[in-house]
């Protein structure tokens, strides 16, 4: 009887053991989809904060608007992006510094010490709560106040770990977690969340879990809330070794920070970490690369540092693995290829003992085909040498002229400013010596031969590059481009990449232009072509008929 108890029970776990496992499958899916939308999400946060902005563009706020405003653009940006809502809220802290209102001052001060505290800065969060007057305010700021301060102890201790500090920031997070719960109402969030992380640290991981799990279902996924209590469900589970139980809530807190653009976070991390210890060293990687980009993108401080533990220890193990693959091919080309040869042995000996006339037929077969390919390639330089003596042609006939021209106007100066100097009109001397005008004249003349030059050479060069573009950023041409004998500054960039000038610098000199102006102009231009990663190479493939 004994023996068949335990056998039922042990199916009973074996089947909800795989029944989480399936779950968390289906997770993993959900959180790769979320990932693979990584920049649609982000473009749908952006586009609700713009919106908010644009709201109250051209309007005039009074004191008390503006803090609400400032207030609310710092809740969109708390866990998307450290620099902007530090922003908002360091208004808000310095316009009431000195105002008097302590409940306002204390609840802006508050959040600002949270994304000090996010990023690392310890320090400067503790003196600005400094600066709070506790007895000042009502409870509401007070339990703010405190959980900040529990919060800020909380990311003290991580920085701690394996030190003999570590157990002094706990007692302290213990110490603001009772303050809270003595003033937090029973049924809010700041009392269970507090109540749950006081006794999970006393030791009574069961009842922290079981009160966490029964405030959950009241939450919504995709909220701050819900990604926090999931990711500390997370926390519990992993204290008692429940790795399945852990990895779930890692994965519903990962899946809440994707969905509502939370770039704050700390479970994909971990999850990376999860799937290291198990083998999944593609997966790790893959989930370590995006918690490596969402805590540069929020400019989080701790969280680079927490990637950066493991990264080598992930790296090292995805190298290792791809090594060991890399053998695996080799060592599977090699026999491959030997095999190959062998086969190919004994076809060459077959043939050559019962077909002779037939192998000499391939033979020639293939000889022809290597001649017909070079000789296609032979047809190829030609044409390359063709095209290189006609654009030598033309540019050296262009630039003798444009030289002798330049020297001609520059020796008529030349004439003119010596006897200026010589009849002492300074003053006209001066003007003549100050004015842009001879340069800018000679840059037009370089402008106007070099776009003939090119144009000759390739005549249809604009209508080549329309093709290249989307229909609605494609230049303006006459007759398909064939009979157009100016180039714009964009067309003039273009012209010298098909020359094979690249540099911008070079460029640049070539154009008189700054190297910042060329650089914007290729970066337009890449983002209007149709295929963006490729589009300078097929400038560069631009025939010259």
């Amino acid at each position: 009887m004994i023996r068949q108890c335990i056998i039922l029970i042990l199916m009973v776990l074996t089947t909800e053991s795989r029944a989480q496992q399936a779950s968390n499958r289906q997770l993993y899916q959900t959180l790769d989809s979320l990932i693979e939308h990584y920049d649609q999400l982000t473009a749908d946060k952006e586009r609700r904060v713009a919106a908010i902005k644009e709201g109250v563009k051209g309007i005039t706020l009074t004191a008390e608007q503006q803090y609400d405003l400032n207030q609310r653009l710092y809740d969109e940006y708390v866990a998307y992006k450290f620099d902007s809502a530090f922003y908002y809220i360091d208004k808000n802290v310095k316009a009431l510094r000195k105002s008097g209102n302590h409940n306002r001052f204390a609840a802006s001060a508050v959040r600002m010490a949270h994304i000090l505290a996010v990023t690392g800065l310890f320090d400067r969060a503790r003196r600005l709560l400094d600066e709070v007057a506790v007895d000042s305010i009502n409870d509401q700021q007070k339990i703010a106040f405190y959980n900040q301060q529990s919060e800020l102890n909380l990311y003290r201790s991580e920085m701690a770990q394996n030190t003999e500090y570590f157990y002094d920031y706990i007692q302290r997070v213990q110490y603001y977690r009772q303050l809270v719960i003595q003033i937090a109402p029973k049924d809010s969030y700041d009392y269970i969340f507090n109540q749950a992380t006081y006794i999970c640290e006393a030791g009574d991981t069961n009842k922290a879990i079981q009160m966490l799990e029964d405030y959950l279902l009241k939450l919504e996924e995709g909220t701050r809330a819900y990604s926090i209590v999931t990711s500390t469900l997370a926390f519990f589970y992993q204290t008692k070794e429940m790795q399945q139980q852990q990895e779930r809530y890692l994965l519903l807190s990962a899946i809440s920070d994707e969905r509502c653009a939370i770039r704050e976070n700390n479970s994909l991390r971990i999850l990376s970490e999860i799937l290291m210890n198990r083998g999944n060293n593609d997966d790790a990687y893959r989930y370590l690369l995006q918690a490596i980009s969402e805590a540069r993108f929020y400019g989080s401080r701790i969280r680079m540092m927490q990637v950066g533990r493991m990264a080598p220890q992930i790296l090292q193990l995805y190298d290792a693995e791809r090594t060991q693959t890399q053998q695996r091919t080799n060592l599977l080309l090699a026999i491959i290829s030997f095999i190959s040869l062998v086969l190919a042995g004994i076809i060459v000996y077959t043939l050559r003992l019962y077909r002779k006339k037939h192998a000499a037929g391939l033979q020639i077969i293939e000889m022809n085909k290597i001649l017909a390919k070079h000789t296609e390639e032979i047809e190829t330089v030609n044409t390359q040498m063709k095209e290189a003596n006609r654009i030598k042609e033309e540019y050296i006939g262009r630039f003798l002229e444009l030289s002798s021209m330049l020297l001609s106007n520059t020796e008529q100066r030349m004439k003119q400013l010596n006897r200026l100097a010589r009849e002492r009109k300074l003053e006209e001397l001066y003007a003549e010596l100050k004015t842009m005008e001879p340069v800018n004249t000679g840059i037009r003349t370089f402008h106007s031969h070099f776009d003939t030059a090119f144009l000759n050479i390739y005549p249809h060069f604009i209508s080549e590059v329309n093709k290249l573009l989307t229909p609605e950023n494609q230049f303006i041409t006459d007759n398909d481009g064939a009979t157009a004998k100016r180039l714009t500054t964009e067309l003039r960039i273009l012209a010298l990449i098909r020359l094979d000038i690249t540099d911008n610098q070079e460029i640049a000199d070539i154009l008189r232009s700054s190297i910042t102006t060329i650089y914007t102009y290729r970066s337009k231009l890449k983002a209007k072509a149709l295929n963006k990663e490729t589009f300078e190479d097929d400038v560069r493939k631009i025939a010259t008929y």
